[in-house]
């Protein structure tokens, strides 16, 4: 009787501790869904502008700028979509269709790759200024470039300032952010590692 209370304590807790993955599996989708459509958004308005434009022949710096600054918004704005994508059809996919465990190692997997995510979509917004900034100097009249640019320019530290500060503000250090860990020992059949299991019956068994 006892062992089976036993069993059946254990698998609701590891059933809310699946609803409490989910929660954040369900909490990456949805920020890397509305990081990648604004990534694709400010892609295609930066490359439909480049089509668009006519850019007079004389202005040879200025179009070498705006150039360089449409291939750098492009790209990692299409690098941004495409690493969402792939983290959110793959990593649901594992984390759902996987073997027991295959929950903590998306969920984890996916953390680990919003530096990556938000470092493209930072720079595709900075790049995506730098194409306003050239284009103001390729299209318009000097005096009303230099106005626009320093508009531009103080955009572009507004954006990078607010969002150093804002990271500061909501960043979690390593001993606040919560831990799933501490309940793996409530699973003895849950695998970590390579034949060891949660409880540390593999290394228990080497040792012997």
């Amino acid at each position: 009787m006892l062992a089976a209370d036993k069993l059946l304590l254990q698998s609701n807790v590891k059933q809310r501790s699946i609803e409490l993955r989910e929660k954040e599996l369900r909490l990456f989708n949805t920020n890397f869904s509305a990081v990648g459509t604004q990534s694709a958004i400010m892609a295609g308005f930066t490359l439909t502008s480049f089509v668009e434009i006519d850019l007079p022949p004389e202005k040879h710096a200025p179009k070498a700028l705006l150039h360089m600054c449409v291939v750098l918004s492009i790209c990692f704005n299409f690098i941004c979509v495409a690493m969402v994508t792939f983290v959110t059809v793959l990593g649901g996919g594992k984390a759902l269709r996987g073997q027991d465990g295959s929950m903590d190692v998306a969920v984890d997997g996916m953390n680990a790759e919003r530096t990556f995510i938000f470092a493209s979509f930072g720079i595709g917004v900075v790049s995506t200024l730098g194409c306003l900034l050239s284009a103001a100097w390729v299209l318009m009249e000097p005096e009303v470039a230099v106005m626009a640019s320093i508009l531009v320019v103080s955009t572009m530290y507004m954006v990078c300032s607010e969002a150093r500060r804002i990271r500061t503000r909501f960043y979690l250090d390593e001993g606040e952010s919560v831990k799933f860990s501490d309940m793996q020992s409530i699973f003895p059949n849950t695998p970590t590692k390579k034949g060891i299991t949660a409880s540390g019956e593999g290394s228990l068994r080497k040792g012997e």
